[in-house]
């Protein structure tokens, strides 16, 4: 909400004024412009309001200041033009074998003298990546990263298998044969 007073006072506040030589435009702020556009983003009641007409041609030239970032940038190899990973996800990030990421819990090394003892231990534990994030993960990393990897006293080897979910499971189910059938 602030940033679109901030929007709609640039656009009002800025108006023509006449210089003597020619006819110039440059930004003069009205302080009688401001006071209807607070109020009609804070409930009280709208006064008259000039209608500037918009500058096409200063919109042009002015910086995207408010644009927001976006990591549409894919970067390839110059030797074999595969696409490169993101390193902040291999930094930050962890993939399981069975297709999840997991990562740690925010803020868990900043004022750990504030903290419990129970939130301490709560901040050590990692948390698990949704559909979407994990998604989003495997598009920002290549193949390698994506391959199961293989430590020797890895500390996560319990959790690369997900045998009680059936679709993920990988070792046979034991066969149990049913007390009807040997009559």
């Amino acid at each position: 909400m602030f940033r679109n007073v901030l929007i709609s006072v640039a656009r009002l506040a800025t108006v023509p004024a006449r210089t003597n030589s020619k006819y110039l435009l440059q930004n003069v702020t009205k302080e009688s412009l401001l006071k209807p556009l607070i109020g009609r983003n804070f409930s009280v009641l709208q006064t008259h309001v000039p209608i500037v007409p918009p500058k096409i041609l200063e919109s042009m030239f002015k910086p995207a200041v408010l644009n927001t970032s976006t990591r549409t940038l894919t970067k390839y190899s110059m030797r074999k033009g595969k696409r490169k990973s993101v390193k902040a996800v291999t930094r930050r990030f962890y993939r399981l074998n069975w297709g999840a990421w997991i990562r740690t819990k925010v803020g868990r090394q900043k004022k750990l003298w504030k903290k419990s003892p129970p939130r301490k231990r709560r901040l050590r534990q990692h948390v698990f990546c949704n559909s979407t994030q994990s998604w989003m993960l495997d598009k920002m990393v290549g193949p390698y990263w994506r391959k199961p990897r293989y430590y020797v006293d890895d500390p996560y080897q319990p959790y690369h298998s997900r045998e009680e979910f059936t679709l993920a499971s990988i070792k046979p189910k034991p066969y149990y044969p049913s007390d009807e059938n040997t009559s």
